[in-house]
């Protein structure tokens, strides 16, 4: 039985959204997901059971506007933001090679969209009594995993991806400490392990999904 506990997960195409449901849908969250294009088509083939899917562009102001009045109208509030809208191209990306309007494209989806959905959902986020927000990272965007040896992505040479995620672990770091008075705690969480080195089919095993549920208590905080 679902409570009045409402999360939101964004979603352009990682495949992961519907996962992220599953668990919070078993946690007894109403759950939404925002997805637009050929990731609301696939959407539609499963068999989310209660959980609703908005044909939806965050990429646009109107559409982070229209999500706002739904939510507001539905709901009144917002208790869980996952932001996990991402895209990802340029494997084997060189500096020399880069098309900056793809870069300027992905930095949309990836990072600015990212700002805008929670500039604009902090207000339904304060009327919850423990509210959350988890920007879904990678480890493509962490200098130390990428610095390391034994990391299985050390080689990618995904330039726009890797330092849009960059950037996104930074955003998460000044929201935490800006949003505290408001008592929203942001997060940041990487449901890739070492064993699961492709992202397009990652399998949220037991211990990624205990790692997520944590994140959705009181209090909690991990990096």
């Amino acid at each position: 039985m679902k409570t009045d506990k409402i999360a939101l997960i964004t979603e352009t195409g990682n495949g992961l959204s519907h996962k992220f449901a599953e668990i919070l849908s078993a946690e007894h969250y109403s759950v939404v997901i925002a997805a637009k294009g050929s990731a609301y088509n696939e959407l539609t083939k499963f068999n989310l059971d209660g959980i609703k899917v908005l044909d939806i562009d965050l990429t646009q102001t109107a559409g982070v506007v229209q999500l706002y009045s739904y939510l507001k109208t539905a709901y009144g509030k917002l208790d869980i933001l996952i932001n996990n809208a991402e895209v990802a191209n340029g494997f084997g990306q060189k500096i020399t090679e880069l098309d900056i309007n793809e870069v300027k494209a992905l930095y949309n989806e990836n990072l600015f969209s990212v700002m805008n959905t929670i500039k604009h959902l902090v207000s339904l986020l304060s009327k919850s009594d423990n509210p959350r927000i988890i920007n879904i990272t990678s480890g493509l965007g962490d200098i130390n995993k990428m610095k390391a040896d034994d990391f299985c992505y050390k080689d990618y040479k995904m330039i726009a991806y890797a330092t849009a995620k960059s950037a996104l672990d930074m955003l998460t770091v000044i929201l935490d400490k800006e949003l505290a008075p408001n008592n929203i705690k942001v997060e940041r969480f990487d449901p890739v392990r070492i064993e699961n080195c492709t992202h397009n089919s990652v399998d949220l095993c037991k211990g990624v999904k205990r790692e997520f549920i944590e994140l959705l208590q009181p209090n909690t905080l991990v990096y």
